[in-house]
C-alpha cells in the first residue's frame, strides 16, 4: 500500500512538472503578447507603403499626427529616409490629388511647419503625370527628394 502511495505521488510530481513546463510556455506566450501589444502603442501604425524599385514612400500615423516617410534618392548615404509631418490626412491626400488635374508639369509648394517647405512636383514622363516630393528643412539647410510615383501609387498609399 505505501508503495501505491509512492506510485500515486510520483504521479502526481509528473504532473506538475507538465503543468509547470505549460506554464512557462503560456507565460513566454503572455510576455511576446504584452510585448507586442505596448510596441504597437509606441511606435506609429503604417498606413500604406509603395515601393518602386530601391525606393518607398510610407504614410504612417502616431496619434493624430500622421507622416509621409520616403526614401531619398539624392542622398549620398544608402538607405537614407526624410519624413514631414502634418495633422489632416485628408487635406494632405487633397493637396497631392488636386495636383494630378492639372495636366501639364508643375509644382505645388507647402510649409508644413515652421522650418519645412515641401515641394509637389509633377512631370509628365512618357505620357504620365507623376509626382516627386522636395523637400527643404530650414533650420539645418537639407534638401530630399523621393523617386517618382503615380496618381495610382499615391491613392494605393493612402488606402483609396
Amino acid at each position: 500500500m505505501d508503495n501505491n502511495k509512492g506510485a500515486t505521488f510520483t504521479n502526481h510530481s509528473k504532473i506538475y512538472v507538465v503543468l509547470l513546463n505549460g506554464f512557462n510556455v503560456f507565460m513566454k506566450y503572455k510576455f511576446l503578447v504584452i510585448l507586442l501589444f505596448f510596441s504597437s502603442i509606441v511606435f506609429s501604425q503604417e498606413i500604406g507603403c509603395i515601393k518602386a524599385k530601391n525606393h518607398f514612400i510610407k504614410l504612417l500615423k502616431k496619434d493624430n499626427l500622421f507622416s509621409l516617410v520616403y526614401s531619398d534618392v539624392i542622398s549620398e548615404k544608402s538607405n537614407s529616409e526624410n519624413s514631414f509631418h502634418f495633422s489632416n490626412e485628408e487635406t494632405i491626400f487633397n493637396i497631392i490629388n488636386d495636383g494630378f488635374k492639372n495636366k501639364k508639369d508643375h509644382q505645388i509648394i507647402v510649409q508644413t511647419n515652421k522650418d519645412t517647405i515641401v515641394k509637389f512636383n509633377y512631370k509628365r514622363i512618357r505620357g504620365e503625370l507623376l509626382l516627386y516630393v522636395y523637400q527643404n528643412n530650414l533650420t539645418n539647410n537639407t534638401f530630399g527628394r523621393s523617386t517618382f510615383y503615380s496618381k495610382k501609387q499615391i491613392s494605393t498609399l493612402f488606402g483609396r
